[in-house]
């Protein structure tokens, strides 16, 4: 809109009170932050506390006592918001969850920010490549063997692109061998340590890894399982050396472990069970200390410490974003004011112009509207989800604490639709990376020490809009009866979904490896609230014979919503 002068002569008032509105909003400076200098050097100084006493490695407590450190570095980070401090904090932090190992799923969504973070900063391409291999080497105690494999490809290409100057000063080659050896990629670990890696350049960091003693290790597994296999290699000397002078018991427990693997498959048994033995006895001697404990209860403050954090900074926003909606109530009513004003000379095209922007302002606050809503909803189903955890790690019953996992993950089923639903250009679902993602949670929440594999066939259909709920919860009974019920003759449980478009409807198949027990297990409430799904579905659901925990779930195509 182009203003006349004797207009413009009146808005200035108008901009005046805008420009004090503006003032007075939330989140304005207040005391005068510390110089960013004084604040790095406060920063950088706990990291390497917290670094030096992560390096003794003594159990768990070591681990916990270098948190408490980590943690104080994150609040001045996110006091900063500096891009550096916030990508060493989380870096720092999954190395705990890395050591800690038991919440896999956290270490990698760690690495993958630290990773992020790094990416975009100038001269931090040494942490930058170490943060992605940390990524590899986290996707690998998921497990999920497929994207390990996938991100050490792809960074060992970049790196045999690089020179030997910049490969010379990134250590972590050794630990990629290592990762793509423990995945069982024994042709990549050898590419990668011939392409890669001079012995020369090799050396022992107490603060990061033993890269010589993972070079020796590696090579000893190359040769006893690839290269020349069930045959000696000299190497395990070397490894034995490394076990002798190991300066923590997590370190001896994982190089006794080795040790005896390497052992057993050269043929000498003997060796191979007195090291069985006294890596077990590490282990139960790690696992039964009170530091596991202690762990835990560090873990679990230090999350709630962050989840404070992000609520405060959202309780901020929130209020910026009510001054910024009280400035554009004002800014609407000094333009109606004027407007009045300026149609005493152009009434009727003036009156069009309000009308316009009337319309717009409507259309700002139904979207504005919607997002609050939505977010509240996410909101909503996270504190459910949180409540529910929090309950669950406060309680000793097992049967209260089965009940209490199996509501959180309904509640995160909904979650992740909800998410997927909002995030969508068109509100449409991605079929096979929502049918992902949801079993990834359920076993990530309940697998523990078993190890799951998933084999997921879809064809490029959706659902009726209606059917994702009710089938994500269907999906989380099955998964979770599967994990906790079903007795397999190997080590891995498998479960395979298939999901087929037909004519008329679309057909879900569900399988797992499980026996079938002697006797017929009692429907529990699972049972029912499979059977209250379906009838809301208008589906059928059976079970092949002989097979009663195989399902077939059948999803008539609804009206207007045919693929």
């Amino acid at each position: 809109m182009i203003f006349s002068q004797p207009l413009l002569s009146r808005l200035r008032p108008a901009l005046l009170l805008l420009s004090l509105l503006v003032a007075l909003l939330p989140g304005r400076a207040h005391a005068a932050p510390a110089p960013p200098g004084a604040l790095h050097r406060r920063f950088f100084g706990l990291l390497r506390q917290g670094d030096s006493v992560y390096a003794r490695k003594q159990g768990y407590g070591s681990f916990a006592r270098a948190l408490l450190y980590y943690d104080r570095a994150q609040r001045l980070a996110d006091q900063s918001q500096d891009s550096l401090l916030l990508a060493e904090a989380v870096f720092a932090r999954a190395r705990v969850y890395d050591a800690w190992n038991k919440e896999p799923q956290k270490t990698l969504r760690y690495f993958q920010q630290a990773a992020q973070g790094f990416a975009h900063l100038p001269g931090q391409w040494r942490r930058y490549y170490y943060a992605r291999f940390l990524v590899a080497h986290a996707y690998d105690k998921v497990p999920d063997s497929l994207h390990a494999v996938r991100a050490l490809r792809r960074l060992g290409r970049e790196l045999a692109a690089a020179p030997d100057t910049v490969r010379r000063q990134v250590p972590s080659t050794v630990e990629m061998a290592q990762s793509a050896v423990q995945a069982r990629n024994y042709g990549l670990a050898d590419t990668l340590l011939r392409t890669l890696v001079r012995r020369a350049w090799v050396r022992n960091d107490p603060e990061t890894y033993n890269y010589l003693d993972d070079y020796y290790l590696v090579q000893a597994r190359l040769d006893v399982l690839y290269r020349r296999p069930g045959r000696y290699s000299p190497y395990l000397d070397s490894l034995r050396a490394t076990f002798a002078h190991a300066p923590s018991p997590p370190d001896r427990e994982y190089h006794g472990r080795l040790l005896a693997e390497l052992l057993a498959a050269a043929g000498d048994y003997r060796a191979a069970y007195a090291y069985a033995n006294i890596s077990r006895r590490t282990f139960d001697s790690l696992n039964n200390h009170g530091d596991v404990a202690q762990m835990r209860q560090v873990l679990a403050e230090s999350e709630a410490q962050r989840q404070d954090l992000e609520e405060a900074r959202l309780a901020g926003r929130q209020r910026t974003l009510a001054g910024l909606s009280l400035g554009l109530a004002v800014i609407s009513l000094l333009s109606f004011y004027l407007a009045r004003q300026a149609r005493r000379a152009r009434r009727q095209a003036t009156a069009l112009a309000t009308a316009n922007q009337h319309l717009d302002e409507q259309a700002a606050e139904v979207g504005l509207l919607n997002k609050e809503i939505q977010h509240r909803v996410k909101n909503n189903l996270h504190m459910v989800f949180s409540l529910l955890q929090m309950q669950e790690r406060r309680t000793d019953n097992e049967e209260v604490i089965a009940q209490l996992q199996a509501a959180r993950l309904r509640v995160e089923s909904i979650a992740a639709l909800h998410n997927q639903l909002l995030n969508g250009a068109d509100a449409e679902v991605n079929l096979a990376e929502f049918l992902k993602g949801l079993i990834s949670s359920v076993v990530g929440c309940l697998a523990n020490d078993r190890q799951v594999v998933t084999h997921i066939q879809t064809e490029g259909l959706r659902l009726p809009a209606n059917g994702y709920l009710p089938l994500s919860l269907i999906l989380n009974e099955w998964v979770t009866n599967t994990i906790k019920y079903a007795a397999v003759e190997g080590l891995f449980i498998e479960v395979r979904l298939d999901v087929k478009n037909g004519p008329d409807e679309v057909c879900i198949a569900y399988a797992d490896n499980g026996r079938v027990p002697a006797t017929a297990a009692v429907p529990g409430l699972g049972t029912q609230i499979i059977g209250l799904l379906t009838r809301q579905l208008g589906a059928t659901l059976s079970s092949p014979a002989g097979q009663p925990y195989h399902y077939q779930l059948c999803i008539p195509h609804s009206h207007g919503n045919r693929p």
